[in-house]
This record gives C-alpha cells, sequence and structure tokens, in this order.
C-alpha cells in the first residue's frame, strides 16, 4: 500500500477545525469572506483564520481557503481586498482552492508563495486539461465526482501534480456543480455561492393544455402509496449522498493525494463523526489485511443525517436519485461535550440538549483508536454539588457514570 492520502475536513468554524484535526484529519478547508459557494453561511474571519492556522501549526496539520466562486467584476475588488488583508495580517494559508482564471491571477500577485488547488467547480475530465493546468501553475485538481475509478486513476498516473477526490457527503445534481436552476427558480446563484437548492425539493409532473395551461391531470412518478389524503410528488432532481465507505481501498489505489469530506455548512458533530470512521478506515488499509469496511463504521455513519448512500459514478452505480424522500431525519443528536473529567468528581459537561438521569447515552470519544460506546447516566449534578433529574440546555452540570471513562472533548448523544 502506498503513503495513504490525506484526509481533508470541512469547518464551518475554529470549533470544527478542533474537531476534525482531535479527529484525525490531516487537513481542513474553509471560507474566508463570501467569495467561496456559501454565500449565505457563516464564513470564517481573518481573525478566525488566524486562530486556524495557529490551531493547525501547533498540531502539525494544513489548512486550505476556498475562494471558489466565480465572480463578476462588482466582486473582484472585494476578493482583492480580501486578499490584501491576510497579507497584512500574514495569515497565509497553505493553498487557496480556485475556479476562476481572475482569482487565480489575483493570489498570485497578492500571495505568490500560496500554493492553488483548483476546484470541481471547473470540471478537470481528462489528461490535456491535467496538463494545460499543470502548466499554469496549479498544484492540486479536484476531480469530478463523475469520473469511474479507472478515469481517477488515468488522470493521477498522467501528470505529476495531486489529485483530490471527494470521499463522501452531499452530490449535485449539475456537473462539478455548475447549476443554474436556482437562478432560473429565485434567482439566487448557485455558482456565486447562493444556491437556493431548488434540487431538494417537492415536484410534480402535469401535461399541459394547449402547451399553456394545466390539465390538472398529475402524472405519477414512481409506484408508491400516498399518506392518506397526501398529493403523489416526488423529489426528482434529489440526489443520494456520496459514501465511500465500501470502495474506500480502491479509491486509494487510484493515486489520488487527498479524500475530501463535504459538508462546510454541516455541525460538529458531523464532522467528529465522518472524520472518524474515516481516519479508522484509512488507518485500516496499512495493516497488511484486506480491507473490509467495519459494520460500526457504517453504524456510526448512519447515525447521521443524511441521504441514502451511494459509491456514485465511482464504481458504476448510475440510479444516484432518491426520489421518495429529501433526508430522514439523524438517529442521533447531540446533548452535551465533556470540558473536563476528574477522577472521583465526575465528568464536567455543557449541555447542548437537555437529558435525564438514567439516560442511555452514546458517546463519540475523542480518541481516534477508540469508537462509540453506551454509558448510563447514573447521577447529576449542578456546578455547586447539588443533585438534579435533569441537565438543561446551556448549563454545565457533573455526571457521575460508570466506567468507561470518559474524557475531555467526548461528545455525548441521545438517540
Amino acid at each position: 500500500m502506498k503513503r495513504l492520502p490525506e484526509l481533508l475536513a470541512p469547518a464551518a468554524n475554529v470549533e470544527c477545525v478542533v474537531a476534525a484535526f482531535d479527529h484525525g484529519a490531516d487537513a481542513v478547508y474553509i471560507g474566508v469572506g463570501p467569495y467561496n459557494l456559501r454565500g449565505r453561511s457563516r464564513s470564517a474571519s481573518v481573525e478566525d483564520l488566524a486562530q486556524t492556522l495557529a490551531i493547525a501549526s501547533e498540531k502539525g496539520k494544513r489548512v486550505y481557503v476556498a475562494l471558489n466562486t466565480m465572480p463578476n467584476d462588482d466582486a473582484i475588488t472585494g476578493i482583492r481586498t480580501l486578499l490584501e488583508s491576510l497579507t497584512e495580517r500574514s495569515c497565509v494559508p497553505h493553498a487557496f482552492i480556485v475556479s476562476d482564471p481572475g482569482i487565480m491571477s489575483l493570489c498570485r500577485a497578492q500571495l505568490p508563495g500560496v500554493a492553488l488547488h483548483l476546484s470541481t467547480q471547473t470540471g478537470t475530465f481528462n489528461r490535456e486539461s491535467v496538463e494545460f493546468w499543470a502548466g499554469a501553475g496549479i498544484a492540486r485538481i479536484v476531480v469530478p465526482r463523475e469520473l469511474s475509478l479507472v478515469q481517477i486513476e488515468r488522470l493521477c498516473t498522467a501528470s505529476h501534480i495531486e489529485m483530490e477526490a471527494f470521499v463522501h457527503g452531499a452530490m449535485c445534481m449539475s456537473i462539478s456543480g455548475r447549476c443554474l436552476l436556482g437562478v432560473y427558480t429565485g434567482r439566487r446563484h448557485p455558482n456565486q455561492g447562493d444556491c437556493p437548492q431548488p434540487c431538494r425539493t417537492l415536484y410534480r409532473v402535469s401535461p399541459l393544455h394547449d402547451n399553456q395551461t394545466e390539465t390538472d391531470e398529475w402524472f405519477d412518478v414512481e409506484e408508491r402509496e400516498p399518506e392518506q389524503g397526501a398529493i403523489e410528488r416526488a423529489f426528482l432532481f434529489n440526489s443520494k449522498d456520496l459514501c465511500c465507505l465500501d470502495i474506500l481501498d480502491k479509491l486509494v489505489a487510484t493515486g489520488v493525494s487527498s479524500l475530501k469530506i463535504e459538508g462546510r455548512n454541516r455541525s460538529l458533530h458531523y464532522v467528529s463523526s465522518v472524520v472518524k470512521v474515516y481516519r479508522a478506515a484509512l488507518d485500516s488499509l496499512v495493516t497488511g489485511k484486506v480491507y473490509k469496511a467495519s459494520p460500526e463504521w457504517r453504524e456510526e455513519l448512519d447515525r447521521l443525517d443524511h441521504r441514502p448512500y451511494t459509491t456514485g459514478f465511482y464504481a458504476g452505480e448510475y440510479a444516484l436519485q432518491d426520489t421518495a424522500a429529501n433526508r430522514p431525519l439523524p438517529q442521533t443528536r447531540i446533548v452535551g461535550v465533556v470540558r473536563e473529567f476528574a477522577a472521583g468528581r465526575g465528568a464536567l459537561v455543557d449541555v447542548k440538549n437537555p437529558f435525564d438521569k438514567g439516560d442511555a447515552l452514546n458517546v463519540l470519544p475523542l480518541n481516534t483508536k477508540k469508537m462509540p460506546y453506551e454509558m448510563i447516566v447514573r447521577g447529576i449534578r449542578d456546578i455547586d454539588g447539588n443533585p438534579a433529574d435533569r441537565a438543561i440546555t446551556n448549563r454545565i452540570v457533573i455526571l457521575e457514570v460508570d466506567a468507561p471513562i470518559l474524557a475531555t472533548g467526548d461528545l455525548l448523544r441521545k438517540a
């Protein structure tokens, strides 16, 4: 087995950065300012980036900044100002993720020593394109999710520059994420960071009378029984979620340098869980044993908020839509984070959602070598030591628990 590829995690904020690193990510990618295809989400500030870079330096990790919007002239001034601010503050990431040649030029002019990674938005499908971008100074290409494993391997062997592939997360219905459906239906531009996700909503199909007016004769788009009194509809454009756990060894064997988890809008819980699972799976590849995805890895991923999983085009699956439902509810939610553990005193827990004495909780350990386990809350005390039957949101409580002992950073979850 060759050297393992980098495990690259998304991060919405500094808390997610720390969680990603602590659970086994080698690098994170974040958005700084509004130029990163997550225009309606809170992006990191320059101060957040400075803190993130300091954390990464201490842990020997890497930080990439997404600047992969496709800007018009009005946005270029803001991007130039942002890059000048990064230079003035000496906030120098390990790479910029870019898709627009104009942004590439600005990055080179302002921060010439920072590597450029080509976003999947650009759509690099062939070896000639790889060589073009290599000649233009691109250090890494994020390959399209529409390629097969064989095609990815060809690109990896065709050039000396690095290839990065998505390994887990939501997929877009359009080629390499280049979609105008949001513009057509709501005048919100996906390629400028403002995707309203119209592909995730319900649709009905009806013929038109004289090509103008609806006949009110609605067609069923699949054979299923509607709920009592419900109108038959379907999610016509709703893609499944990518999950490469079952083919991870084959994806690594293509020669990719980095495996990317999608989800910069995802929660601390999601980032921690997915990173933990793929870290364990990747580390198992160096044991020399035949790779097989562990059932407990899949069980952990199934706990999360997700659509039905697929290996996508990588392994030749072509039924990639889920027309029946938008997204199932998660099986668990975070109820607390262990801030401190003291033998004989108990675990000091920051409560995120209520739970009760006697509840069975699932623990997501910070220790990358330990998988989740169950525990019973034997007792709850407030910060002054007074007993309580219930832990209330946004409070600090002390838990009395049986072994195994909790550790700082563990996440507590409840079904």
